[in-house]
């Protein structure tokens, strides 16, 4: 990820927010690289179930 990227605000509950930063201080990254992968990885499980329906 770089600078060059879209940025853009996003609220969440305060205690998303906790987990989030702790599940990122615990993996030793940011909280963006956090939110990141979460969303990557959560497109790469609905990815199987797509292409089962083809």
């Amino acid at each position: 990820m770089s600078r060059a990227d879209a940025q853009f605000k996003l609220r969440m509950p305060a205690s998303l927010r906790t987990q989030v930063e702790q599940a990122a201080k615990e993996a030793r990254r940011s909280l963006n690289a956090e939110i990141v992968i979460r969303l990557e990885a959560s497109f790469a499980q609905e990815r199987p179930k797509q292409e089962a329906q083809l």
